[in-house]
């Protein structure tokens, strides 16, 4: 690359860039030190700009405007998304969203005590676990439930948040709310009682994951057993996240970072979600075979 010119910060250049460009002259516009600088393929292209550069703030030259630069509207992506129609969804969304903030996304234990499976207490830097059978004399039936909304670290959030809203919106739109609302009851117990059995009372767990494996399970076999009922959805996301459940039950991803995955939480939520899919599919093709005859 040739440089050929050095100019003030403060000049906007987008609509010469957009009139060389135009006139098939490549080149590339960077920043130095405050500066702008053009880059072109050689000394013979550097004059041609040049030359035009000085046409144009002469007033010789006229170009046209350049078009406005594509890019992500975030104002707009956020108008777009139908909130209004997705109420289950967004209340799951911002639950957990508060509790990370209310925990500190896993860093505060006594605020994790009040969601977590097996009650605990926190004295003298130590943790002193209860039983799953204490809990429920207690009356702390909600922790048959709670644990979905704890994440351990802003990534864990938001790849739940991401995908809870991938199944979650698609699902409340066809199916509505209540529909979406049981099966994200029916799959955190399921998982969060599958993961109790797996490591017993002295682990604590959490996250949405086994309810989006339970959402994804209840989409792939539903699909599969209603022929006339499509979810949408490339089949890449059921193998990708097929993949990670396998992949972590290796213990690679707890060995480069992602920490220890409750696998069993994950494989309770999808077997429960393919269970309710699988029903919902025969329940379905049965009514419209009846409404046929």
């Amino acid at each position: 690359m040739h440089r050929a010119l050095e100019l003030p910060g403060d000049i906007d250049l987008s609509d010469l860039s957009y009139f060389l460009y135009a006139r098939g002259i490549p080149h590339k516009v960077t920043e130095e030190s405050g500066k702008q600088v053009i880059w072109t393929e050689n000394e013979e292209k550097s004059r041609i700009v040049t030359s035009l550069y000085q046409q144009w703030q002469s007033g010789d030259l006229q170009v046209l405007a350049a078009p406005p630069r594509a890019g992500v509207n975030a104002g707009a992506l956020l108008k777009s998304i139908p909130w209004q129609s997705i109420p289950v969804t967004l209340l799951f969304m911002v639950a957990c969203m508060v509790v990370a903030l209310i925990t500190r996304a896993g860093a505060n234990w006594q605020a994790i005590a009040w969601f977590s499976f097996i009650p605990f207490e926190v004295a003298n830097g130590y943790l002193y676990f209860g039983s799953f059978g204490m809990g429920l004399e207690q009356g702390e039936y909600w922790r048959l439930i709670s644990p979905i909304f704890l994440h351990f670290g802003l990534s864990h959030l938001a790849f739940n948040m991401l995908a809870l809203y991938i199944f979650g919106s698609r699902l409340e739109t066809r199916q509505g709310g209540i529909h979406l609302l049981a099966i994200i009851v029916f799959t955190a117990v399921i998982s969060n009682v599958t993961q109790y059995f797996w490591a017993g009372d002295d682990t604590i767990f959490g996250g949405f994951s086994g309810v989006v494996y339970g959402l994804m399970g209840y989409c792939m076999t539903r699909e599969k057993v209603d022929r006339n009922w499509q979810f949408g959805l490339p089949p890449f996301y059921y193998g990708f996240m097929l993949t990670w459940l396998v992949v972590g039950y290796t213990g690679v991803l707890g060995s480069i970072g992602f920490g220890n995955m409750a696998n069993a939480a994950h494989t309770g939520g999808l077997v429960a979600g393919c269970l309710l899919g699988a029903i919902a599919g025969l329940l379905f093709q049965e009514r419209r075979f009846i409404e046929k005859d």
